[in-house]
């Protein structure tokens, strides 16, 4: 009876080895496979890990992260990434990223910041990431497995704990690439002195505690017209201190500086890959990034940092319902320029990563990328393209009008503003909630009176709009404060308008951020909106249209137009809103148009 039994046991032995060797052989295939899928160097390195280490800082709270290593024994650059939605979190794929570094031959980090899942300490949004970070980057670059050259790696909140941490100078840190973020945080959330409302709330519900909590189930139409806004996270249940604070604390000043790093570019000695998305919130923020960093920033090697932006929100995606940017476009196919980066500035790699022009951008509509050496581009043109109409530009049936003519006379255009009968937000940047960002069919929006549209006639030829958008704009309003929501789009022979780029000015800002104006009631004012950056070939046949609002709702907090503090008020009042457009106002959009 013995004899069975061993025969059984060595079997069962047998079988585990074979699992464990085909477990492994798996997991290199995996890795190989992405490799050549992703254009990278076939990866050299089995991949081993070690989970809950936990990393001391200054004052003694400890923070917990995963180490991927390559499975050989020996010293590795490291690359680090710091998170509040937890390390072992799939719907963030570290163990993805983990798995593909390590596999190409560096240490990856990721840990949990202070007072988030196993992470010790009490979390609150940023305050914490400068000295933790610059700790944690110490730590990395003096561990046995570590050569001492560290970079840094994340999307949004992830590239927050890179850009406050980087004017400590540690010697140990080499290279960043800081993805969908921004050095200042105050006009990341309060953009102009208005709340980007969706994702404020959502974010804060979601991400405050300790650990993340389901937002399934909840109401966000009825959360987000809470009025007072200080009151909606009550709404939920979640009376969140952060939440308020930002409510407290809409213009910029010392409880904001806290968190900005713009103002110390000139310590950063670090280089950074700066990566964004057309339709991402943050963009144009990472572009003026960019250009400090080119300007001011404390080193040689600092003032070598690239600009990369694609067609993507700020999650990631590529492909939409309403628009094709073909095969190009996809953000995965950018991984070999993020290793790339790695392997120059910490393995000392000679790729040709540095050469061409440092700004890399997709322009949609042509569907390629290409490669300049500032932006926007040299040879811009800023081309005016005038509003101009007989009074009734309500709605895309109306009779707007964009031309290259300068209006010799012109009816204003008007509507009324109701804050309680919001523009709804189709498409854009916001991306928790209900909203979904990027490009989507506009004429829902197009259809309502309280909406101006003015469009060109059809291109005769290809039109190509690359650089910063901006709206010079001669309006009145009934009320002491109000807010004009602008909208680029291009509108297809089929009549599809899809949005391109966005903005919302708030008219008491129009001086200062730090001392808001009221209006005079029915005062003519000029206002000069920055609408944005992009980059899109409008086709020939295809024509370009502005939309002008009140509100682009819920992604914007809405201005309730009493001239109160918005956040802390619940009254509103409807205004009357009035666009000129003729010989001595002429509101015009204007285009930076490159020749092709």
């Amino acid at each position: 009876m013995k004899l069975p039994r061993l025969r059984i046991l060595k079997t069962a032995v047998i079988a585990v080895i074979a699992l464990a060797l085909f477990a492994a052989l798996a997991w290199c295939m995996q890795w190989r496979i992405l490799a050549w899928y992703l254009g990278l160097p076939s990866p050299g390195h089995s991949v081993t890990v070690q989970k809950g280490v936990m990393v001391p800082m200054r004052d003694g709270v400890r923070l917990s992260a995963d180490i991927y290593r390559p499975s050989k024994e020996g010293r590795y650059p490291v690359i680090l990434l710091r998170t509040m939605y937890g390390k072992r979190n799939p719907g963030h794929k570290y163990s993805f990223s983990g798995g593909l570094f390590a596999s190409q031959g560096y240490v990856f980090i990721v840990q949990d910041v202070r007072g988030k899942f196993d992470s010790e300490g009490e979390f609150y949004p940023y305050i914490y990431e400068a000295k933790d970070g610059h700790d944690t980057i110490e730590w990395a670059g003096t561990r046995d497995w570590s050569t001492g050259k560290v970079g840094t790696y994340g999307f949004s909140y992830w590239g927050s704990t890179q850009w406050l941490p980087a004017p400590l100078r540690s010697n140990y840190l080499k290279a960043m690439v800081p993805i969908v973020t921004s050095q200042d945080v105050y006009p990341r959330w309060i953009y102009n002195g208005i709340f980007r409302l969706n994702d404020v709330l959502v974010w804060h519900y979601e991400n405050a505690p300790k650990r993340a909590q389901s937002a399934e189930g909840v109401d966000w139409d009825t959360a987000v017209r809470t009025l007072p806004l200080i009151k909606a996270d009550d709404s939920l249940g979640a009376d969140i201190p952060a939440y308020n604070d930002w409510i407290n604390h809409p213009r910029p000043g010392p409880f904001w500086d806290r968190v900005r790093v713009d103002e110390r570019v000139s310590a950063i000695q670090a280089p950074a890959l700066i990566i964004d998305g057309w339709y991402d919130y943050y963009l144009n923020l990472a572009i003026d990034d960019y250009k400090r960093m080119k300007a001011i920033s404390g080193s040689k090697e600092a003032r070598q940092s690239l600009l990369l932006v694609g067609p993507w929100t700020h999650s990631s995606k590529s492909k939409f319902e309403d628009a094709d940017f073909g095969k190009k476009a996809s953000f995965m196919k950018q991984v070999r320029v993020i290793v790339a980066w790695f392997d120059y500035w910490l393995k000392g790699e000679k790729n040709g990563i540095l050469d061409g022009g440092p700004v890399r951008f997709f322009t949609m509509g042509a569907n390629e990328w290409r490669a300049e050496n500032e932006w926007p581009p040299a040879g811009t043109r800023y081309t005016p393209y005038y509003l101009q109409g007989r009074g009734k530009a309500n709605s895309a049936t109306g009779d707007g009008v964009l031309a290259e003519t300068a209006p010799a006379a012109g009816k204003p255009d008007s509507y009324v503003a109701d804050p309680d009968n919001p523009v709804p937000s189709v498409g854009g940047t916001s991306i928790f909630g209900k909203l979904k960002a990027g490009p989507f069919d506009q004429r829902v929006v197009e259809s309502r009176d309280d909406v101006l549209v003015y469009t060109t006639a059809p291109l005769a030829g290809d039109t190509e709009v690359t650089g910063p958008v901006k709206l010079v704009l001669y309006a009145s309003s009934s009320a002491r404060d109000t807010d004009f929501a602008v909208k680029l789009a291009q509108v297809r022979p089929d009549g599809t308008s899809v949005n391109v780029q966005s903005a919302v000015y708030r008219a008491s800002n129009r001086e200062s951020l730090l001392k808001p104006a009221p209006l005079e009631k029915d005062r003519v004012y000029k206002f000069e909106i920055e609408v944005g950056n992009t980059s899109m070939l409008f086709k020939k046949g295809h024509r370009i249209r502005l939309q002008i609002a009140g509100s682009n709702f819920p992604e914007y907090g809405r201005n309730l137009q009493t001239g109160d503090d918005n956040g802390t008020t619940d009254k509103t009042l409807k205004a009357r809103q009035t666009v000129f457009h003729d010989r001595e106002h002429p509101s015009r959009l204007i285009l930076p148009i490159t020749p092709r």
